[in-house]
């Protein structure tokens, strides 16, 4: 008003404080901290910027969290946001995680993981929800893989899964319907199982499973209870080569033909001189007593060939040879041929 001065001519050191009513009536001065932040509690409103130290959310909804901190989280649902990372998650809900890492923590489930990045769980279940890539699983639980990609470690238990392809892992247990390629895998056991194609470079163990096809692989160990067909025949060889004769018969190692179908003995006579020597096939059921069952007519002469076949079947068939002449040794080669049936 004209004519009138204000007590303090300069409004910047204007000053005054803002109080607050309590349930009682009584008046309080509204606190800040040493940045002029407000440290009371605003409800239904928007807070810009706040420090929040050691307090607890137990409930709520937080729709955006910029540079802060959660320790844990009890019966909350985070539906949108950035989390660096989770120490503990309890009877909370994560909707969504886009782009997001979670480096450490807890959780308990996952229903849906887009584009973050799980490095490691450990004594987890994760019992539903999509898992893009799992780079290491510990002592963890997958119930269900869908169209993942699991690129190393090892899985106890697949169902309902689909697994393209295995390098360097190790199956341990479960059920594979199919398996489409296994590259330096190791499957301990198959059981109940079919295995309908791809390419097994070894097998040891296969209990009531089927094979329907094998083509150019090997078998190395293991136990096959029944083969219904082989497209090629097995072929087995055994040598002993230049091997001396004596007076007495000596016998070379054993073979034992009882799943061989045809098999033969070569017997050549390689000298010195003109000694002969006689060559004869035995058999038997246990390994220690033998039966004669096929002999040379003549001795083999040096120079030449005789092949034997045995005319009787037994578990264990062996050749013997001797100089056909007493003192008059020669030495030989005997190769053993067989197929299978």
């Amino acid at each position: 008003m004209p004519n009138f001065t204000v007590f303090n001519t300069n409004p910047d050191h204007l000053r005054t404080l803002i109080f607050g009513q309590d349930a009682t009536g009584v008046n309080h001065a509204v606190a800040t901290d040493t940045n002029g932040y407000l440290l009371s509690v605003i409800m239904d409103g928007t807070i810009g910027n706040v420090d929040v130290t050691a307090a607890t959310i137990t409930g709520g909804t937080l729709t955006n969290l910029l540079n802060g901190t959660i320790t844990s989280v009890l019966g909350a649902t985070i539906t949108a946001g950035t989390l660096s990372a989770v120490n503990n998650l309890l009877n909370g809900t994560i909707t969504s995680v886009l782009g997001a890492t979670i480096t450490a923590g807890t959780l308990s489930a996952v229903n849906n993981l887009l584009n973050g990045t799980i490095t490691s769980v450990l004594g987890a279940t994760i019992t539903a929800g999509t898992l893009s890539a799992v780079n290491n699983l510990l002592n963890g639980t997958i119930t269900s893989v869908l169209g993942a990609t699991i690129t190393a470690g090892t899985l106890t238990n697949l169902l309902n899964g689909t697994i393209t392809s295995v390098l360097g892992a190790t199956i341990t247990a479960g059920t594979l319907s199919a398996v489409n390629n296994l590259l330096n895998g190791t499957i301990t056991s198959v059981l109940g199982a079919t295995i309908t194609a791809g390419t097994l470079s070894a097998v040891n163990n296969l209990l009531n499973g089927t094979i329907t096809s094998v083509l150019g692989a090997t078998i190395t160990a293991g136990t096959l209870s029944s083969v219904t067909s082989i497209s090629q025949k097995s072929f087995q060889e055994s040598q002993n080569l230049s091997v001396v004769t004596a007076d007495a018969f000596s016998a070379v190692t054993a073979i034992t033909t009882s799943v061989l179908g045809t098999y033969s003995f070569f017997v050549y006579n390689k000298g010195p001189g003109t000694n002969k020597v006689d060559a004869r096939v035995e058999i038997s059921a246990n390994g220690t007593n033998w039966f004669d069952d096929v002999d040379t007519v003549t001795g083999i002469a040096v120079g030449s060939v005789d092949v034997l076949v045995p005319q009787r079947f037994l578990k264990y068939t062996r050749l013997s040879y001797r100089s056909s002449a007493a003192g008059n040794s020669t030495t030989i080669d005997v190769i053993f041929n067989s197929q299978g049936t």
